[in-house]
């Protein structure tokens, strides 16, 4: 076995599906490999300085969005005896490293764009935060263009 622990991130985009069925190959190849699929939500609401950011959507939408990813990430890894899904809630880059750390993990994957190109230009990308980060290996999973 290569990989005890493999922690896949989920946010549903196309990059992230393609990332979540290399970790389910990767975990089926692995013989035992244990693999947890996260999905990380936004907060509700935030203060930074005198400013109040709220969400774009309400709790609840968000809520019913994460669990229907959960559900799609359980139907990609049937098969995988080893599986769990997960719903954490903060910044993503810092709380998929946080869990990975706190679980054992030993291999983290994740696409190499998540939902937003607005975001990644003013948050920063998470891929790239995770990469610069990490203390175990990330794979960043791309999809290959059309040739």
């Amino acid at each position: 076995m290569l990989y005890r622990h493999i922690l896949a991130a989920y946010d549903g985009s196309e990059q992230a599906r393609h990332a979540l069925r290399e970790a389910v190959r990767i975990a089926d190849a692995g013989g035992g490999t244990k693999l947890t699929v996260l999905h990380v939500a936004p907060v509700p609401a935030g203060f930074a300085g005198d400013m109040l950011f709220t969400p774009a959507v309400s709790p609840e939408d968000e809520l019913q969005r994460a669990s229907k990813l959960l559900k799609e990430a359980e139907e990609a890894a049937r098969g995988i005896v080893r599986f769990k899904a997960e719903l954490a809630y903060g910044a993503p880059g810092p709380v998929i490293l946080e869990y990975a750390r706190a679980y054992g993990c030993d291999l983290i994957v994740l696409g190499s764009r998540g939902l937003g190109k607005l975001r990644e230009m003013l948050l920063g990308s998470v891929s790239h935060h995770v990469v610069q980060h990490a203390t175990v290996p990330v794979l960043i999973v791309k999809k290959a263009g059309r040739r």
